[in-house]
């Protein structure tokens, strides 16, 4: 489990990653935060934990966003030349159809462990277990002499046995409580933002959690709560402790729910069990610029034009998609994109403009954004009153002409945004670092000064 009284807080990532990450100098955890959070408070245990919930969120939909089309599970074999980068092969990569760097991503397999064991089928099961009854069964009793009272009359007395026996559990066993209780904590912090089988029974889930609160906890202590956080994490290991002591039936459904409570309770980020030695993402401006199409499609969907996203969105309806569960994303237009050696399909967002062609066929934006070069020599040259078409070369002094059309450059621009406010055109590029980065490019290095480089032609 996470101590955020512990971790050091790192500004100004200089490597675009942004999560956690062991400490290359000690064995403490430091949390990398994104550009823009130089004010962020230091030390503070409930800032930090926001913070990480909040980024924990993001990360998830980022994943859940692009899962379909853009992301891959990583395989054991494709961990090379990854900025010496390690995660394990359950972890993501994602790759633009641009062919940039390969963006990593390693799950919090603590908090995920949780949230994918959830059954309710499962927890509701009828099992048949061996519990101690006060029932007595008298062609055992030779088995429980150690235990037996030996009384004046010389009698017997044996109290409990430990017999089997079917039991219809229409209430949860402690470790089912205990679970239930990790798992209401979690749904809290990442404010219901959980899988739909989870959040479609969170009433069940807390009534169950707050049984294990109301048995071992007081009213005021949590997970993750700045002044409680120690002494409920002792409390819950010992617990889960003694319920496997005294759990004398094991079947797989309890063992379901005992390691996911474990690696709650005990795990961490720990490469020596290739676990990875981070959890974050590698390539944060790929979210950032997610989370800035978001808010322009949310906002100011009327003036938008052109954008190069196909991000989803809540409520929305595209009758551009042929697939259902497409249905909600923005992109209403398939494009053929190459690297310059590979081609694939990408969707992008282009509205009509009020521009036709020569055949009065509406032009979409994505049309309107191109730069033609003709690197032959032109001319307007007049003859008997006309203009010479420019596309065509003059020759032998104006009077002789030699109509050859020239090749024509074309390069389709492909910005992240176009918004056309009040006759005005905007376009908007996102770039995920800090402004002093473009204001003083004589202090970068030259790997920095080639991105610097890059992003002024662009």
């Amino acid at each position: 489990m996470i101590d955020f009284s512990e971790i050091t807080l790192i500004k100004n990532p200089n490597d675009n990653f942004v999560g956690i990450r062991k400490s290359e100098s000690g064995d403490n955890y430091e949390f990398w935060l994104p550009n823009g959070f130089n004010d962020f408070v230091e030390g503070d245990f409930d800032k930090v934990r926001d913070l990480f919930f909040k980024m924990y969120r993001t990360f998830r939909k980022f994943e859940d966003d692009n899962k379909p089309n853009r992301i891959n599970i990583n395989r054991e074999d494709y961990q090379t030349d990854q900025d010496q980068t390690t995660i394990s092969s359950g972890g993501l990569s994602l790759e633009t159809a641009e062919g940039e760097s390969c963006q990593l991503y390693s799950k919090l397999n603590m908090i995920e462990r949780v949230l994918e064991t959830y059954d309710d089928l499962l927890i509701n099961a009828i099992q048949k277990k061996v519990k101690r009854t006060e029932d007595i069964d008298y062609s055992q009793i030779h088995k429980y002499l150690d235990r037996a009272i030996y009384l004046d009359n010389d009698v017997v007395y044996v109290e409990t046995m430990d017999l089997p026996r079917p039991v219809l559990r229409y209430e949860s066993t402690d470790i089912v409580n205990l679970y239930c209780y990790i798992l209401d904590e979690i749904i809290q912090q990442l404010q219901d933002d959980v899988p739909d089988n989870i959040k479609a029974l969170t009433q069940d889930i807390r009534f169950l959690g707050q049984n294990f609160k109301d048995s071992y906890l007081t009213s005021d202590q949590s997970i993750f709560h700045k002044d409680t956080f120690l002494e409920t994490t002792i409390i819950l290991k010992e617990t889960l402790d003694n319920i496997d002591k005294n759990t004398y039936y094991k079947d797989p459904d309890y063992w379901v729910l005992y390691e996911a409570i474990e690696t709650f309770l005990y795990g961490q980020l720990n490469p020596d069990i290739n676990d990875g030695n981070y959890w974050g993402i590698k390539g944060f401006s790929l979210i950032w610029e997610d989370m800035c199409q978001t808010y322009f499609f949310r906002n100011h969907l009327e003036k938008i034009c052109y954008a190069d996203t196909d991000i989803p969105l809540k409520g929305y309806y595209n009758h551009s998609r042929r697939q259902q569960e497409e249905s909600n994303r923005v992109g209403n237009l398939q494009m053929t994109v190459s690297d310059g050696i590979n081609f694939c399909k990408q969707w992008i967002y282009s509205a009509e403009s009020d521009v036709s062609d020569n055949d009065n066929q509406i032009l979409r934006w994505h049309e309107l954004l191109v730069v033609e070069f003709n690197p032959n020599p032109r001319h307007l040259v007049l003859t008997d009153g006309a203009i010479l078409h420019p596309y065509y070369d003059y020759l032998d002094y104006g009077y002789d002409l030699d109509y050859k059309q020239t090749r024509v450059m074309t390069k389709y621009l492909r910005p992240d945004l176009v918004l056309l406010d009040n006759s005005k055109v905007q376009i908007v590029d996102y770039k995920d670092v800090p402004l002093e980065f473009y204001l003083n490019p004589s202090n970068l290095s030259p790997k920095e000064h080639n991105k610097y480089k890059h992003d002024v032609i662009k």
